[in-house]
């Protein structure tokens, strides 16, 4: 019976310090911003992933251009490499997109439980009359308390 006790006091006394460090870290993550349950992360990632689907589905980076970080790592395995601004970041997708006509494109894995949540999936497109494919990889950082573009690559 005393072995009962010690082993229910265990458990009811470990997951409080796992509630208590994940409080700890969401406020970390986010500090002076009220604590978001994971659910609600984890749909807040999501909603910023379709968004990005979508404007790459349809090659109009403006739908998600409000999406893109203060600044982005982009790397396209063809030309462009570097850091952007906002707008330069804009700029030069709007570029890549204007000249691929997209036939099809989904996020294939998208894995929102971290951090720095990350989505890739295959963009099939025709350019100069021969159909194409390139692997999109698209990373998110919390940035003034909404997610955020912070990495794209293409390749």
């Amino acid at each position: 019976m005393r072995w009962l006790l010690i082993i229910l006091l265990f458990f009811s006394v470990s997951d409080a310090q796992v509630q208590q460090q994940s409080e700890v870290r969401r406020q970390k993550e986010s500090p002076g911003a009220p604590p978001v349950r994971v659910d609600q992360q984890r749909s807040r990632v999501f909603d910023v992933f379709q968004i990005i689907e979508k404007g790459i589905r349809s090659s109009a980076v403006e739908e998600f251009e409000k999406e893109l970080g203060s600044m982005v790592t982009i790397s396209i395995g063809s030309g462009e490499r570097g850091y952007f601004s906002m707008n330069q970041a804009a700029s030069v997708l709007s570029e890549y997109f204007s000249l691929r006509r997209p036939i099809s494109f989904e996020f294939s894995r998208i894995h929102e439980k971290s951090a720095a949540p990350y989505a890739t999936g295959r963009f099939v497109f025709v350019q100069k009359g021969n159909q194409e494919s390139v692997q999109v990889y698209v990373s998110l950082t919390r940035q003034d308390s909404r997610w955020v573009i912070t990495q794209f690559n293409i390749y």
